[in-house]
């Protein structure tokens, strides 16, 4: 700043205040140079702080005057870094949080026991290979070995998590064991509570049947109730429905045979053909 005194004429005292003037928008035009020079690259600024310290040393007159403007300049640079550091380490927290809670999930969900070293056929193994899986999730693994060992199981997951497949290949896998034709009838009865679960179940069983010979029907309200009891009248072995349209069909379509729900192993014992309930969880 420039200090000026009273005492002075008219015109010195215009001619400072050009000078001032112009002082201030060298001064203003060298700030915006500087502000480029940053945004554009960090080591620019490190070699013209090195250049504003030598120039201060230089500059007996206005030395002070460089002085505060190099530090206000260097404390700018600094409260900048120091926020533009503060914000990577916040990004990167939020990152880490989030693959954190993926991984979570996942692993939570995964397990590493493989589909294919489970006692199953063939044409299941095919059919979870064309489906594209590898690795069981937990519920699978711990639902389906004792399901084919015939035990009974109640299992409970969150969505997503594979309950659908974990009771399907068992029951597919008995089916194609004690070889089940279209003449013998229903062997299975998976009984959903709506029709998107009933859905979803046919979709997966028709994929899991996909190399066997055993037949599939999806019997929901809201569908053509004819059609259904025609093709039930064919013989289905595996059979998806809604709780009301499946005990109309049970009732009053003659062609559906539902008589062999229970059979015998090859070891002699009597045993149940599974009838599942598919819950909403």
């Amino acid at each position: 700043m420039f200090l000026v005194s009273s005492a002075m004429s008219t015109s010195s005292k215009k001619k400072m205040n050009k000078l001032h003037e112009e002082q201030q928008t060298l001064e203003k035009l060298s700030n915006i140079q500087l502000n480029e020079e940053q945004i554009n690259s960090s080591s620019n600024k490190k070699s013209r702080k090195k250049n504003n310290k030598k120039k201060k040393r230089d500059d007996s007159d206005d030395g002070d005057e460089l002085r505060a403007d190099e530090v206000e300049v260097e404390g700018e640079d600094e409260d900048e870094e120091e926020e533009g550091g503060e914000e990577v380490e916040k990004a990167v927290e939020i990152m880490a949080k989030t693959t954190k809670k993926k991984s979570e999930s996942g692993g939570g969900i995964m397990s590493d026991e493989s589909f294919f070293n489970l006692l199953i056929s063939e044409p299941t193994k095919n059919a979870i290979k064309d489906i594209g899986f590898t690795y069981m999730t937990q519920i699978q693994a711990r639902s389906i070995p004792p399901l084919l060992e015939g035990k009974d199981v109640l299992g409970a997951a969150r969505t997503g998590s594979g309950k659908t497949l974990a009771f399907l290949i068992p029951a597919v896998e008995m089916l194609y064991h004690v070889h089940f034709t279209p003449r013998n009838g229903a062997g299975v009865i998976i009984i959903c509570p709506t029709r998107e679960l009933a859905i979803q179940t046919h979709v997966v069983a028709k994929d899991l049947l996909k190399h066997h010979s055993q037949t599939l029907r999806l019997v929901i309200g809201g569908a053509a109730r004819r059609t259904e009891a025609e093709r039930l009248a064919k013989g289905v072995n595996l059979l998806v429905g809604t709780p009301g349209r499946l005990l109309d069909h049970l009732q009053n379509t003659k062609g559906l045979v539902y008589k062999n729900l229970k059979y015998h192993q090859q070891g002699g014992s009597p045993r149940s053909v599974v009838i599942m309930w598919r819950g909403m969880c």
